[in-house]
């Protein structure tokens, strides 16, 4: 599987990148701290996961962000990931395609493993 971590904090990448190799026997993982980064690489490459941050120094991810990535590559399952508050903003993501939104102050372990079960 490949997988794609969109966050600014090196931190969340680096503890998102552990809880992937803990739930899945083999993985591929990218990184990217901005949304320019982000969709660079997602225009040359295909992944089968995108964690993506909503809030990023070059620029935020709202609905239409899902959208736009969705457009570029049809096939591929955008979870949300933010320290925003979830209850007020899973609808619209999951309307705009989104498979998932884990809250980081959350159990991320538990709502990852949730995801990727629901998913794959």
């Amino acid at each position: 599987m490949k997988i794609l971590i969109a966050d600014d904090s090196e931190l969340m990448r680096i503890v998102m990148k552990g809880f992937f190799k803990k739930f899945l026997s083999t993985c591929e993982i990218s990184e990217t701290s901005n949304l320019s980064e982000t969709f660079n690489l997602l225009n040359k490459q295909d992944f089968d996961f995108l964690l993506l941050d909503i809030n990023m120094p070059s620029g935020d991810s709202d609905p239409d962000t899902v959208k736009e990535i969705l457009a570029i590559q049809e096939n591929v399952k955008v979870c949300m990931f933010s320290g925003n508050d979830k209850n007020t903003l899973e609808q619209d993501y999951r309307d705009a395609g989104a498979i998932g939104f884990i809250q980081k102050n959350g159990d991320m372990s538990e709502a990852l493993k949730e995801v990727l079960a629901n998913n794959f």
